[in-house]
């Protein structure tokens, strides 16, 4: 077809075909260029004596479209079919044509797209033109990877990726719309405009109505009347969606009213309440946009399917799998099995299915993640049991994003949700070997050492975890990981822009180091090391634009990280500790033990449950952290007691931070200064307070209560 730059053969596609089987023309002229040197023509105009590819059905030859329908290719199949003396690349509308350029360009030809700015074009001087029947069509229907990388239209198209968040223009195909995308019950009726008036349309909880972060009451038939309208007019104002979301809201508040409550305990599910609702609206498209569907959350409290209730045939079930182990494949660890056997059950009622999961630390979007088992593996789970579309969450940042190897895991997420029959492993391995050329040994070395750590079976971590609580960011690690990223940056220092997509994969050990060092880990990076690795952090997220490190306000601010890891402190580390004592009537923090009476290493005390207890030693310098659940058992309505002396050369005022969890108590030198009955989470210098010391030795003492979850504390001297 094309040899030495030369060709007969002309691209032919319709005057009156869609932009996007024209632009697939445009594509298809611009890579064969690109790729051999050779400029097809673009013609509209069938001359029976010329050799044409054929982008779309209109006017190709009988012999290319022998045994095919074009009406029966959905809106992204394709067929790539060559007869020997012309090519046919065409397919449904109207995405399919385009798309079938894009696979004869990628499957037939080796390119590649796999960043926005890194892609493989291979120059070959013969495309010849043997027989081809190649008939495709994506494993799910709806394909999205939240990450900003995969929201450039171009690289989403090259891709064949069809988000909703973020669509592709109608001139590159366009995508598959959610409208809107999710979490829409305040949408279809909202507080602002109805509960003053009537609070009996939204949620009950602990006995009031709640018109914020909450849900609606889904048993009042007014609600589900005023739902229904405002569906039916989202229909009528956005003929571009593919499906409508009548979605519960992020969070609880279910409703707990009579009504509610009643239907919810019959069915064994807060499911139940949500289809009684949904099916209702449901009902009303139905009648008036028979071919309309709708699509709603299996989410959190409504996971677990109902027992008699079904959705109606025009609602997809969005079944989420949230906060399951992200170490382990679906399947690979035990946490799975209830959701594997909620899938099948919303498999036996529902007549379509879409998943909605996660791939990456809310928390920490800038942590390492070793989580490729689940990316290589439950695509192809999903499409196994029939899932008809698939978002994969992770870390949409601003910019280039900047999660380790979030364009790794776009680009082979990408390549799954197409055809989850390859070999995911040799797609990372294809990305990594491409993006960092030279380098890539180390970057697989990298990839290789954490995801060691996680193989076994009683390894856990969560798309909520801290660096603290994960087993595979010890002292070690990250140190081997600092020698595999100089000896990377050692070979890609010559390029600019290997260099560059170095330090972004280097990120999150920058990361991982200055955390540590903002919560007292000296094992991580010195006093005197941190400066040289802030400066650094700051220069690759400069360059990258990433001003966002997490998915909430508390977690996500990039300057508070940064004041955190600037900030002049002293983690007091070492501690004499004691415990536990009872804190089961809630009462622990302020009931007088036995610690409080006195010091004294050798005596032994009567602690919780009638345990003997007495002081013993404590010291870590990979955290600031005093955990208290890693020292004491039981560790669960419990309080406990941590001493120490602090030595001033001279009489002086002192500015201490304490972060707790839950509540705590502090006495320097006897005199209580700082009293906190609640419950939160630990965090570094949450309160700051300021007490003279005396010249020599002053004793601090610290008692901390635990409510829920975890329990421990941090104690800095603030310079």
């Amino acid at each position: 077809m094309i040899l030495n730059g030369q060709s007969d053969y002309k691209i032919f596609v319709s005057g009156t075909a869609s932009r996007p089987e024209k632009h697939a023309a445009e594509e298809l002229q611009q890579y064969l260029f690109r790729i051999t040197g050779c400029n097809l023509p673009v013609t509209h105009e069938v001359n029976l004596q010329d050799k044409y590819i054929y982008v779309g059905f209109s006017e190709a030859p009988a012999s290319l479209l022998a045994n095919i329908n074009p009406q029966e290719f959905g809106n992204e199949a394709y067929i790539i079919r060559s007869d020997g003396q012309h090519l046919l690349i065409a397919g449904g509308q109207p995405r399919g044509t385009l798309y079938g350029v894009i696979g004869y360009l990628s499957d037939h030809l080796g390119c590649r797209w796999y960043t926005k700015d890194v892609m493989k074009i291979p120059e070959r001087k013969r495309i010849p033109l043997p027989d081809k029947d190649d008939r495709q069509q994506p494993a799910f229907e709806y394909r999205e990877a939240w990450y900003n990388e995969a929201y450039n239209a171009t690289w989403a198209m090259h891709n064949r990726l069809n988000p909703s968040m973020q669509p592709v223009p109608d001139s590159l195909g366009g995508s598959y719309i959610s409208y809107p995308f999710v979490h829409t019950f305040y949408n279809m009726v909202s507080p602002e405009k109805y509960f003053g008036q009537h609070p009996e349309y939204f949620s009950e909880v602990n006995g009031k109505r709640a018109g914020k972060d909450a849900q609606l009451c889904l048993t009042n038939p007014e609600v589900a009347k005023i739902a229904s309208a405002t569906v039916l007019s989202w229909i009528r104002e956005h003929p571009e969606a593919s499906i409508f979301a009548v979605d519960q809201n992020d969070g609880m508040g279910y409703c707990e009213c009579a009504g509610c409550k009643a239907l919810d305990d019959a069915e064994g599910s807060h499911a139940g309440t949500l289809l009684h609702f949904v099916n209702q609206v449901a009902g009303a498209v139905a009648k008036a946009y028979p071919n309309v569907k709708l699509q709603t959350l299996a989410y959190a409290y409504t996971e677990i399917p109902p027992r008699t209730l079904r959705p109606a045939d025009n609602v997809t079930i969005r079944l989420c799998h949230y906060n399951y182990c992200s170490a382990h494949k679906i399947g690979g660890c035990n946490d799975h099995n209830p959701f594997i056997e909620r899938l099948d059950q919303w498999r036996a009622i529902a007549s379509r299915i879409t998943v909605w999961d996660y791939f990456t630390d809310f928390n920490r979007y800038l942590m390492p993640f070793p989580n490729f088992e689940a990316m290589k593996h439950d695509v192809k789970f999903y499409a196994d049991r029939g899932v008809k579309g698939l978002f994969a969450q992770g870390s949409n940042m601003p910019s280039q994003g900047g999660s380790e190897f979030s364009t790794l895991r776009a680009w082979v997420f990408a390549q799954l949700m197409w055809n989850p029959q390859q070999d995911a492993q040799a797609l990372i391995n294809e990305f990594v070997k491409n993006v960092y050329g030279e380098a890539s040994g180390y970057i697989n070395a990298y990839i290789q050492m954490l995801h060691d750590q996680v193989k076994p079976d009683s390894v856990y971590f969560s798309i909520w975890s801290e660096p603290g609580e994960v087993n595979y960011l010890n002292p070690e690690t990250i140190r081997k990981a600092d020698s595999l990223f100089a000896l990377a940056r050692q070979v890609a220092k010559e390029d600019e822009q290997l260099l560059k997509r170095v330090d972004l994969a280097y990120l999150p050990v920058l990361f991982t180091k200055l955390y540590f060092h903002t919560i007292g880990g000296s094992a991580y990076v010195s006093r005197e090391e941190a400066p040289e690795v802030l400066a650094q952090f700051k220069r690759i997220t400069g360059e990258n634009n990433i001003t966002r490190i997490a998915e909430g306000d508390e977690y996500g601010n990039m300057d508070k990280f940064i004041q955190g890891a600037e900030l002049s402190q002293q983690f007091y580390t070492g501690w004499w500790v004691i415990g536990p004592f009872d804190n089961e009537n809630l009462k622990g923090l302020v009931t007088v033990f036995a610690p409080e009476k006195g010091f004294d290493t050798a005596r032994t005390v009567t602690g919780k449950n009638g345990l003997n207890v007495q002081w013993k030693r404590y010291s870590d310098h990979t955290s600031g952290y005093i955990d208290f659940t890693k020292i004491f058992d039981p560790s669960e309505n419990v309080v406990a007691y941590a001493r120490r002396t602090v030595v001033t050369d001279s009489a002086k005022n002192v500015q201490f931070g304490i972060g707790s969890n839950d509540g705590v108590r502090v006495w320097v030198n006897g005199i209580l200064v700082l009293d906190r009955q609640l419950a939160r989470r630990a965090q570094v210098n949450e309160d700051r307070i300021t007490v003279p010391l005396r010249k020599g030795e002053n004793d601090i003492l610290v008692k901390v209560d635990q409510l829920k979850r975890g329990w421990g504390f941090y104690f800095t001297e603030i310079q």
